[in-house]
């Protein structure tokens, strides 16, 4: 057995730096992508408000379902290799594209099958990484959760963010040479993938045991919905994601198009800022004590950004709605750490990944919903309009989470 290939539990290896690595390439290659692929959508082809609603709804929908079955899957295999082939599958999708958009080739249906293809990839390979998480977690972090998910979640959105600026000038050096570039990077996450320990499955079965994914996917459900502290988290991101997500991921680009008439660059600025305010919140709590009351900053962290959200309604200069789309992002960095915490911490080792992607699919099954609801609306008042109907609902939301769930309570394991 060489060195690479020794187990988790042998000497200290330095597999969170590689861990890192790979998570920075993979989600570069994001934030290229979801430069592109809106600005294709609303740009390039000049789609409506509703068709680009649909479109970001493909872009989420297959990764949200196959989610269950990756995490499944992700239970009962060597994490290491599986984690590889996904991300070197995964280079095919942006280099076929490119090579169509090289020959003049490019039509609405065609990015629904381009955007199909890496949504059910994705669905394998989220999974994945989450549950290799709390494995390097233990081997080169000493066990501290809450600082393993930070970090990563830094590592995440700082590295969309950077993707977003790769994919900004997307006007002036066109998709094609943006598309392989996205492909290589998921190349370099497949290599450092493949310098981590091997990770061997969590759950093994009995010889000659038939697989049963339906049955894997229940399981994973309702180890989620039983557990008394992930329950009321999930129910608050699933309804937020519902009345939110589709404001990042439809109501920006639209409102850079038709109010402030701009192009791929301020998209990029947008999302740029947006992802490096949950970057920054989740880097300095990674250096920060452990947050004893979740539950708590969860709640304050998700009423502070949608009150921040309700200022883009009076029509700001652009350099505003930037700067409040990286107050929404600190805010929702602190959520969204706190809450993959709180799982990570809950979950079981046999259960994990399903577990993870349950709750992934409960934060965000609300987006695919929301992009298609907020673009009829967009269509119907406007995108300045638009964006008070979610920051209203808001604040029901948050009472009846308050009233009905235990959410304000939930502590960190002392």
């Amino acid at each position: 057995m060489t060195a690479q290939d020794a187990p988790a539990t042998g000497t200290p290896r330095n597999d969170h730096g590689w861990y890192m690595a790979g998570l920075w390439g993979y989600f570069l290659a994001g934030g290229i992508q979801g430069v592109l692929f809106p600005w294709i959508i609303a740009f390039v082809l000049h789609e409506s408000s509703d068709r680009v609603g649909i479109a970001q709804m493909f872009s989420m929908l297959p990764m949200l379902i196959l989610g269950l079955f990756g995490g499944a899957m992700a239970d009962r295999v060597e994490l290491r290799a599986h984690l590889m082939r996904l991300q070197f599958i995964a280079m095919v999708p942006p280099l076929a594209l490119a090579a169509l958009i090289w020959n003049g080739i490019l039509f609405y249906e065609m990015m629904i099958l381009y955007a199909l293809a890496l949504s059910t990839l994705g669905g394998f390979i989220m999974p994945a990484r989450d549950s290799m998480l709390s494995r390097v977690a233990m081997t080169s972090l000493g066990g501290n959760i809450q600082r393993a998910v930070a970090l990563a979640m830094s590592g995440q959105f700082l590295g969309q963010v950077v993707g977003y600026a790769l994919g900004s000038p997307a006007e002036y050096v066109g998709a094609a040479p943006l598309l392989i570039l996205q492909a290589l990077l998921l190349g370099f996450a497949a290599f450092t993938t493949s310098r981590l320990a091997v990770s061997p499955p969590v759950e093994h079965r009995a010889p000659g045991t038939r697989r049963r994914p339906l049955r894997d996917v229940k399981e994973g459900l309702e180890a989620v919905w039983r557990d008394e502290r992930i329950r009321p988290v999930l129910l608050l991101m699933f309804f937020s994601g519902v009345l939110f997500m589709g404001v990042f991921m439809v109501l920006f680009p639209l409102l850079i198009r038709d109010v402030y008439h701009g192009s791929s660059r301020e998209i990029g600025f947008v999302f740029m800022s947006f992802f490096s305010g949950i970057g920054i919140s989740s880097f300095v709590l990674s250096r920060m004590r452990p947050i004893q009351r979740q539950g708590r900053a969860i709640m304050l962290a998700m009423c502070t950004g949608s009150g921040v959200m309700v200022l883009i309604h009076f029509e700001p200069p652009i350099w505003g709605v930037f700067l409040l789309a990286h107050c929404w992002g600190l805010a929702a960095g602190i959520s969204m750490s706190q809450s993959r915490a709180i799982v990570q911490e809950s979950a079981t080792p046999a259960l994990r990944a399903r577990m993870l992607a349950g709750f992934n699919l409960g934060t965000m099954g609300g987006g695919p919903i929301g992009a298609v609801l907020i673009g009829y609306l967009i269509a119907a008042v406007g995108p300045l309009d638009a964006v008070l109907v979610p920051c209203g609902l808001m604040v029901f939301l948050w009472f009846a989470i308050y009233w009905l769930t235990p959410l304000w309570r939930v502590e960190a394991p002392r």
